[in-house]
């Protein structure tokens, strides 16, 4: 896996770039590579925002990824104890939106990553966060797509 620090916002506009290049370099699709790229963004900038132990000498959140033909695979991962992916709404889980969204102010970037992702890990530990994220890049065979919509019900 490749990886990078995240040492400011502003370093994400050449991770997006590299990122870029590498979904293109494997032929994925325009929509998910779009799909990849916003999701990653959101991940790196609540790590820059809530995952940055402040202390002098800690260290920066990190992001890794490895792309292949078939998958995109990326972390992202910081050394805060700070738990990010609770701090904005603790008691609003991407299941339970609440009918008048207009009280709802930001906390909506996990509901992205998971509408966007195929896969979306969040591990909390002592030593930090990490998000993982999951791109399926090729269609699923046509037999996938037949047991699938046989165990749905279809």
């Amino acid at each position: 896996m490749q990886g990078r620090a995240l040492s400011g916002k502003s370093s994400l506009s050449g991770i997006r770039r590299q990122i870029r290049a590498d979904l293109g370099a494997v032929g994925a699709d325009e929509s998910l590579a779009f799909d990849c790229l916003v999701a990653v963004t959101e991940a790196c900038s609540n790590a820059l925002v809530h995952g940055q132990d402040r202390s002098p000498g800690s260290p920066p959140p990190e992001i890794s990824w490895e792309i292949t033909p078939n998958v995109a695979h990326f972390e992202v991962g910081d050394f805060s104890t700070e738990e990010w992916s609770r701090t904005v709404h603790p008691s609003w889980d991407s299941d339970e939106i609440p009918d008048d969204m207009s009280r709802r102010i930001g906390g909506f970037g996990l509901d992205i990553m998971r509408g966007l992702m195929d896969d979306v890990d969040i591990h909390l530990s002592d030593g930090g966060t990490k998000v993982t994220l999951v791109k399926m890049l090729t269609p699923p065979s046509k037999k996938t797509q037949d047991d699938h919509a046989t165990r749905r019900g279809a």
